[in-house]
Formats: structure tokens, sequence, C-alpha cells
């Protein structure tokens, strides 16, 4: 993916959308861990919610990478 020059969002703008992108993901992942199925009597379930799971930190991992360079550009 190339870098894209932002005309109407500034970095203050660039910070609070990866701020409110991150709560939203977090809140999905809470949301997720009350309701496992069992992985014994659920196990097509369990390994989809898995996978849920899995996507969803990934994608707070890489969030949060982001949101570290929006915080200290210089350490790029």
């Amino acid at each position: 993916m190339r870098d894209m020059d932002y005309i109407y969002i500034s970095e203050k703008d660039k910070a609070i959308i990866v701020e409110n992108q991150l709560k939203e993901l977090e809140g999905n992942h809470f949301a997720l861990t009350l309701v496992e199925p069992s992985k014994f009597q659920q196990q097509d379930q369990h390994m989809v919610w898995q996978q849920q799971v899995t996507a969803i930190e990934n994608s707070i991992f890489k969030l949060r990478q982001h949101q570290m360079k929006l915080v200290n550009p210089e350490e790029e």
C-alpha cells in the first residue's frame, strides 16, 4: 500500500481515528472473550471463534504499531 497525502485530515485527526478504531476493536475482543464456545462440545464454533479473536488481536497489534508511529514519527 502506498502512502496517501491526506488533504482534509490532520495528524491529530489520524491519531483520533486510530484511537477510536482501537477502542472498537478492544470492545469487540472483550465481547468475544465473554462468549467462548466449548472446545469439546462445539468444536466448529470454537474454531470460528478462535479465528475471529486472532484476527482482532492482529488488527489491534497493527493499529498499536501505527499509533506509536503517529506519536513518535521520528522512530520510523
